[in-house]
């Protein structure tokens, strides 16, 4: 069994601890000492360290039974305070039962994903979700989420399964009595393939873009304004500026959401002749 706390670590009103493993039902078990719980419904119970009349916190467990749940073992959620003290001491109270272990990061998505509950494109839009900081970031993976984007790849995965299967047809069986315009349907298909593939590889790689933020460079002669520029779009004085040449020396970068885009703008030194070493 894997246990690891799936909420943020800063103090909080609520902390989701998760649990997954065949022993999940017998962990459940012994920290509420309920013997019935009903699958998929939120149940307010006490959680007792395990062995003990302790009581470590009260609050909501969701039992996920296998296969329906997140990653097709047997899973629960336990809502609770979001202490420090009382996330301490559930993790710790999880951590005495046997064959149990914390969990690695994005082990949870791990599992889900060798169980056949996901496939790749699913688990890296979760890993984007999560790490979302614009609008523009949230409704991308949420697209790649919906399963859009695996449809499509589907799609031209089974029309090139088709092509194949045609091609070997009129290898192994040529004096079969096959429809005469096969080979200009392979052609014809094929070309339709690699026309599509062509478009997503030319899409000037928007989707990384998005993902990773534009990146844009102020380059300039000394004086021109670029640190003033830069302050502008943050709103912030993130760079000094000053009359005296040279002031900026390393590269300044700030990550902006600019109407929903994530913008990387770095400032640079000006450009001019010194005899300064370190500029």
């Amino acid at each position: 069994m894997i246990y690891a706390l799936s909420s943020g670590s800063i103090k909080s009103g609520i902390a989701v601890i998760r649990i997954s493993g065949t022993e999940t039902k017998n962990v459940i078990l012994k920290i509420t000492k309920k013997k019935n719980f009903k699958p998929r419904s939120a149940i307010f119970t006490k959680f007792f360290v395990p062995g003990s009349d302790e009581i470590i916190d009260e609050g909501i467990l969701i039992w996920f039974p296998n296969p329906n749940s997140y990653t097709g073992e047997d899973l629960a959620e336990f809502h609770i305070h979001g202490s420090k003290a009382v996330i301490e001491a559930f993790m710790s109270a999880l951590s005495k039962f046997e064959n149990s272990r914390l969990a690695e990061p994005g082990e949870f998505t791990k599992i889900a994903l060798q169980n056949g509950k996901m496939d790749l494109l699913k688990v890296e839009a979760i890993s984007d979700l999560i790490s979302s900081e614009t609008e523009l970031q949230r409704k991308q993976a949420l697209d790649f989420m919906s399963g859009n984007i695996s449809s499509k790849y589907s799609d031209l995965r089974s029309r090139l399964i088709k092509i194949l299967a045609n091609i070997e047809a009129k290898i192994d069986f040529p004096e079969e009595d096959l429809p005469e315009d096969i080979l200009k349907n392979i052609k014809e298909e094929t070309q339709n393939v690699i026309n599509i593939i062509q478009l997503i590889l030319n899409d000037n790689k928007i989707g990384e873009k998005i993902r990773e933020g534009f990146k844009l460079v102020i380059l300039g002669p000394t004086n021109a304004g670029k640190s003033s520029l830069l302050n502008y779009f943050a709103k912030r004085e993130v760079a000094i500026v000053s009359e005296i040449e040279g002031t900026t020396r390393d590269l300044i970068e700030v990550h902006l959401n600019l109407d929903g885009y994530p913008v990387v703008i770095t400032d640079t030194a000006g450009i001019r002749k010194t005899t300064n070493p370190i500029e």
